[in-house]
């Protein structure tokens, strides 16, 4: 190879790498933007048929909330088959799962049974609590154009925090408004709020404490 052929070579050696630059900034340039979301809690407005007029005086303790491990992920899970799952690239929870679900429960009990004692797992020896509610959630995904589903299984504990009062297992699934990420999330915040609602009625249905300092 003479030296005119060697210095094409390197020239055209050099236009490549350059190429390769451009098209790689270019790309880089054009990526999808990610979008962060939170699940919604309940609207106080919308909580009239259960919560109650009067503030009350129950002291809950909400926890552990569990969650299986392929969901707790910052991407957001959708079902694309019975086997198989996919991770959203570009639309992530805003913050750990678990903790989205966690505070969202607790923000959902404290409206629908008018208190605002309520604490998180783990709590301080010190608290006494009347309830304990220990929640296992099994499934909290959708499909894109299908429906969001919620399984649970849940128990309520006494103020010991080891008798077992009642233990259920809750399945409710809607339908998202639109085939987006959006309206899944709106739609398993939904189903979010119907967990809340069961749990809600199942400890205003159990025998009501007696408070320090009432009549007996």
């Amino acid at each position: 190879v003479n030296e005119v052929d060697m210095n094409r070579i390197i020239k055209g050696f050099r236009i490549s790498v350059a190429c390769v630059f451009v098209l790689t900034f270019l790309g880089c340039g054009t990526s999808q933007p990610s979008h962060f979301y939170l699940l919604r809690t309940l609207s106080p407005a919308s909580a009239s048929d259960l919560a109650e007029t009067k503030p009350s005086s129950l002291f809950i303790g909400l926890g552990p909330v569990t969650l299986p491990q392929y969901l707790d992920r910052p991407q957001i899970v959708t079902k694309t088959s019975v086997h198989e799952v996919e991770l959203a690239e570009f639309h992530k929870w805003a913050e750990p799962l678990s903790e989205n679900m966690s505070h969202v429960l607790a923000e959902n009990l404290s409206t629908l049974l008018s208190t605002d004692r309520i604490v998180q797992y783990p709590w301080k020896s010190s608290a006494s609590v009347d309830y304990q509610i220990a929640v296992e959630v099994l499934q909290f995904d959708g499909t894109m154009g299908g429906e969001a589903v919620l399984v649970a299984r849940w128990s309520l504990l006494g103020d010991d925090e080891k008798t077992v009062l009642t233990t259920k297992k809750t399945h409710v699934t809607h339908n998202p408004a639109s085939q987006d990420y959006e309206a899944l999330v709106e739609a398993m915040s939904q189903n979010l709020t119907n967990l809340s609602r069961e749990i809600a009625a199942e400890i205003k249905a159990l025998p009501q404490k007696i408070q320090p300092g009432s009549l007996p």
